[in-house]
């Protein structure tokens, strides 16, 4: 089975998180650096690491609603799971 680009996203900022954690990286501005991309874009990315786990295994099992896109998860996401999950039942 293909992942899907969700999927695929939440790997990625799974990664550079994980990177940051060994020491493996110092910034994330270090990681787009490395791995030739912007630093906005591995921001974001590292922004679904702290995404609900129940939105996490939706995002896994591929059963998100088709209208909650990347962009609502990686850009500006609230802290707070509650906030989370009121994006995806709007």
């Amino acid at each position: 089975m293909t992942p899907t680009p969700l999927q695929l996203a939440l790997a990625r900022g799974h990664r550079w998180l994980a990177m940051l954690e060994s020491g493996k990286a110092t910034s994330l501005k270090e990681i787009a650096a490395r791995e030739e991309i912007d630093n906005s874009y591995v921001s974001r990315m590292v922004n679904l690491t702290t995404l609900a786990p129940d939105i996490v295994a939706a995002i896994l099992d591929d059963t998100l609603p088709n209208h909650v896109t990347l962009f609502d998860l990686a850009s500006g996401t609230p802290l707070l799971w509650d906030e989370q999950r009121a994006i995806i039942d709007r």
